[in-house]
């Protein structure tokens, strides 16, 4: 099998590229649309959804975490021309998927029926409990979409993952409209309608993903192995090794997080629900560089795997300054329009002037995101994923979230010095990792 040429491969690379970051953004703004929605109901009811989102994300993180290193190994054995360990891992994921999504589901039940446990406001605790145990549902979904979506790309299909966020979103939007507020003949479930709504659209974009993955797989010449005959020990092992690091990774990042959001659901009704609008924004921004981190894994992995080290350098620096470009427009865009999408949210005027000096901060640090999170996904595709885990550990967890609890509890900036720690553990997260990035070019040169 004759190897891309650079036309080609330029070609392949925009074309991963557009679609992963499309991708994640569909999957991010589900979450914003739940919002909106949820913000016609009240600030307890934002409040809820931001708490409800952030216990559901414990679980999806560590969960990602050991899926997303399909990323490498599928592309890697493909670009060694191994069509039998690329099919070992495709099996071996759609199994370590499962397995996580029923230890998930359990979890995250036991959690939300103690949900006092942890500190969350008497007011919307009862709220939180049935929220959550209505969004464990979509684990399996969650957990099974990444293994086929990295299936699909590394195999030439990356417009699929595309139309099922799209068809997923709309879903999405319909039934949030339909099911909060009784439209289109359905019942009328209020809050919870959107919980129910966020269940059914991930298995609608499951259905399809899965179904275009099994019409790709019949068209192959062949396929070497049997699912009942693949070494789950071998390859499923493999998968949890190699994805331990990039789940500590994920927990520590997305963990510093959802630790903030878990002390804002603490805090006074406004407080938590500032918080929540400013964390939905923030994440849907952050989609596009984790798109752009997501391809450049596929992309470096697959031709790392054919040997041509110089070429994917090259693709990782240019994604890299791409988020650079991101990042800049993304800042400017939060500080300009910054009243505007706190109207998409809520008319509360106290939520709003809370939130103000968050999305500042927000802005500020986008450059960081992007670059931390863009490097991530290019040293994933060289196959290194620990430094990542090291990285985020130290920046967040020894060095943003104790100023973070400083300037929130001992100087009572409440939420925002929250921020504050956030910000600074990011920062140094984005300059660590760009220093691995350049040692590991120079030792690939």
């Amino acid at each position: 099998m004759r190897l891309e040429s650079e036309s080609e491969l330029k070609k392949t690379y925009w074309n991963t590229l557009i679609h992963s970051v499309i991708m994640f953004a569909g999957q991010s703004l589900m979450q914003l649309v739940d919002m909106v929605f949820c913000g016609k109901l009240g600030a307890n009811a934002i409040a809820t959804v931001g708490t409800s989102t952030s216990l559901f994300a414990w679980f999806m993180v560590v969960g990602n975490g050991l899926v997303y290193c399909l990323e490498y190994l599928i592309p890697h054995a493909l670009g060694e021309k191994n069509d039998k360990e690329a099919h070992s891992f495709y099996y071996s994921g759609l199994m370590v998927s499962t397995l996580v999504s029923v230890f998930s589901t359990a979890g995250l039940a036991l959690l939300a029926f103690n949900s006092a446990l942890i500190g969350t406001n008497l007011a919307i605790q009862g709220d939180v409990t049935t929220f959550s145990t209505i969004i464990a549902l979509s684990y399996f979904p969650v957990f099974l979409i990444p293994t086929l979506r990295v299936e699909l790309q590394a195999r030439g299909h990356p417009n699929e993952s595309t139309y099922a966020f799209l068809i997923g979103n709309i879903l999405n939007v319909f039934l949030n409209w339909a099911l909060i507020f009784g439209h289109a003949g359905l019942p009328e479930l209020g809050l919870m309608g959107s919980a129910w709504a966020n269940v059914i659209s991930r298995f609608g974009i499951f259905f399809y993903l899965l179904a275009k993955t099994l019409h790709v797989r019949s068209k192959l010449e062949s396929i070497p192995i049997h699912w009942m005959k693949v070494n789950y020990q071998k390859y499923g092992g493999k998968i949890l090794r190699m994805g331990f690091p990039s789940s500590v990774h994920m927990l520590f990042e997305m963990g510093a997080f959802i630790l903030v959001s878990t002390l804002a659901s603490s805090m006074a009704t406004t407080q938590n629900a500032a918080h929540s609008i400013i964390l939905s924004i923030a994440t849907f921004v952050f989609m596009i560089p984790l798109g752009l981190g997501s391809a450049a894994a596929l992309t470096l992995s697959k031709l790392n795997g054919e040997k041509r080290h110089a070429l994917a350098i090259h693709y990782g620096w240019s994604t890299i300054k791409l988020g650079w470009g991101y990042a800049l427009i993304s800042s400017s865009f939060l500080i300009v329009f910054q009243k505007p999408l706190f109207a998409l949210y809520t008319s509360d005027a106290e939520t709003t002037a809370m939130g103000a000096s968050i999305l500042f901060i927000a802005a500020i640090f986008q450059a960081a995101d992007a670059t931390q999170v863009i490097i991530a996904g290019c040293l994933r595709g060289f196959g290194k994923v620990k430094i990542q885990a090291i990285a985020n550990g130290v920046g967040h967890w020894l060095i943003g979230l104790p100023i973070g609890l400083f300037f929130a509890y001992r100087l009572n900036w409440q939420v925002r010095g929250l921020w504050v720690g956030l910000s600074t553990g990011l920062f140094f997260v984005a300059i660590t990792l760009f220093y691995f990035w350049k040692k590991t070019t120079r030792d690939q040169s």
